[in-house]
């Protein structure tokens, strides 16, 4: 189950390592990151409520006084950190936002302990910093070449702190809820508090694009709907912590993507970078065993 666990986390990691092509596709068509981050999750909503009616109804409720955890994963998570990075990539700098982002982890794990009563182990400890390491050689900070203005800084390590929060908040709900449940109320939660914000009227021209509706059902479908089921899944099998660093395969995905699609040079450095993120997960793995 353990093992089945990390490879859902992974798989998640993986769709959200794709979610730079539609992000580019969005904004190229002149889609502000709020309203990417709208569409995002109101496509997700929409999709989820779909799987669930033909599916199983029942998971369709939830208990009133359980509001406060999807709305924390929803709002206070998915939407901030999907504002905060999208704001971050816009600023120019998609490798600062992306190592930024990677932060969570740690935001995590120092949270896990005292909310969770995690352990903070020292395979943990040495999986995060191999982890940033290779996270930092994937996106060229430490090339010594990258230049941030204060603000892009400061909204991509607020996308970290956002990210880490939507696992905080997500894991005392997956210990009542399936993860059917969970992501379909992150998503009504997260539509609820962007969709009368986002002015997505003014760009009722632009829905009649192919483009743009290839790239919703991209952002929307492939980087959110799939990742989020499978993530909070793993999560009901895995401490916080121990999952949020497996999901740091979204650089390695992301990476690759940028060179086959984007253009991007493939140096030795993010060769590097990926070859330290993935020797992350048998230090976790041998961890897990300890636990049995």
């Amino acid at each position: 189950m353990k093992n089945s666990a990390a490879l859902s986390i992974a798989g998640a990691g993986t769709l959200w390592g794709l979610i730079g092509l539609f992000v580019n596709i969005l904004a190229a068509k002149g889609f502000a990151p709020l309203q990417i981050a709208t569409l995002r999750v109101t496509t997700a909503m929409l999709l989820t409520a779909l799987i669930i009616w033909r599916t199983d109804i029942r998971q369709f409720f939830i208990r009133p006084k359980d509001w406060w955890m999807f709305f924390g994963n929803g709002v206070i998570g998915l939407v901030f950190f999907n504002w905060c990075y999208f704001n971050a990539i816009a600023g120019g700098s998609l490798a600062i936002a992306a190592l930024l982002l990677y932060t969570a982890p740690v935001f995590v794990m120092l949270m896990s302990v005292f909310l969770f009563h995690e352990k903070l182990t020292k395979e943990k400890i040495v999986a995060l910093i191999i982890t940033f390491i290779g996270c930092g050689c994937i996106t060229g900070a430490f090339a010594g070449n990258l230049s941030v203005s204060r603000e892009t800084f400061l909204y991509g390590l607020a996308s970290g702190f956002g990210y880490a929060l939507y696992s905080i908040f997500g894991k005392p709900a997956t210990k009542k809820y399936s993860a059917l449940t969970v992501s379909l109320w992150c998503f009504i939660f997260a539509t609820a508090f962007t969709l009368p914000l986002s002015g997505l009227a003014a760009k009722t021209p632009l829905f009649s694009d192919a483009v743009v509706w290839g790239g919703i059902l991209g952002i929307g479908l492939v980087s959110c709907v799939f990742p989020n089921i499978l993530y909070m899944w793993g999560l009901q099998q895995l401490e916080a912590g121990h999952a949020a660093i497996l999901a740091t395969i979204e650089p390695v995905v992301a990476a690759i993507v940028s060179y086959l699609f984007l253009g991007e040079s493939f140096t030795w450095q993010k060769v590097l970078g990926i070859i330290l993120i993935l020797s992350a997960v048998p230090i976790l793995n041998r961890e897990a065993g300890k636990q049995k």
